[in-house]
C-alpha cells in the first residue's frame, strides 16, 4: 500500500524523457541557427515576391477563391471518412441505433453537398 507522499510515477518517465528531448532539439537547432547562420544582409532578400516570381497586380486585387472551395470541400470528405471508418470496422456490434445515426450523418454531409452543387462552388469559371 502506498503512503501519500511516496508515490512516484514511473509510467510517465519515457513522456518526460521525449518532452525534455524535444524541448532540448527544438532551443538547440534555434540556438545553433543563430550561431552558424550566415549574417549578410541584401537589399535583394527584402523584395516582395510571390512563390519566386515578382508580384503582378495589384495588392487589393479580387482573386478566383475556387481552389479555397475546393479544399474545403476537401476537409469536409475526409472529416467524414474519418467518421465512417470505425463505423464500418464496428457495423457487426453496433445496434439499429448506430445504423441510423450514420444515416442522418452521411444525409447531413450529402445535403452541404447538395448546397455546394447549387451555389456552383464546384465550377471552374470565374463569376
Amino acid at each position: 500500500m502506498m503512503e501519500p507522499g511516496n508515490y512516484i510515477p514511473y509510467k510517465y518517465l519515457p513522456v518526460l524523457i521525449a518532452m525534455i528531448f524535444a524541448t532540448v532539439f527544438g532551443f538547440g537547432g534555434l540556438f545553433i541557427n543563430k550561431l552558424l547562420a550566415p549574417r549578410k544582409f541584401n537589399p535583394v532578400k527584402f523584395i516582395v515576391y510571390e512563390s519566386g516570381n515578382l508580384p503582378s497586380g495589384e495588392p487589393r486585387e479580387k482573386f478566383f477563391i475556387g481552389f479555397f472551395l475546393l479544399a474545403i470541400l476537401f476537409v469536409v470528405f475526409d472529416v467524414e471518412v474519418i467518421f465512417i471508418y470505425p463505423w464500418a470496422v464496428a457495423f457487426d456490434f453496433i445496434s439499429f441505433e448506430g445504423f441510423w445515426i450514420m444515416i442522418i450523418f452521411i444525409s447531413l454531409i450529402l445535403v452541404g453537398y447538395i448546397y455546394e452543387f447549387c451555389i456552383g462552388a464546384l465550377t471552374w469559371h470565374r463569376k
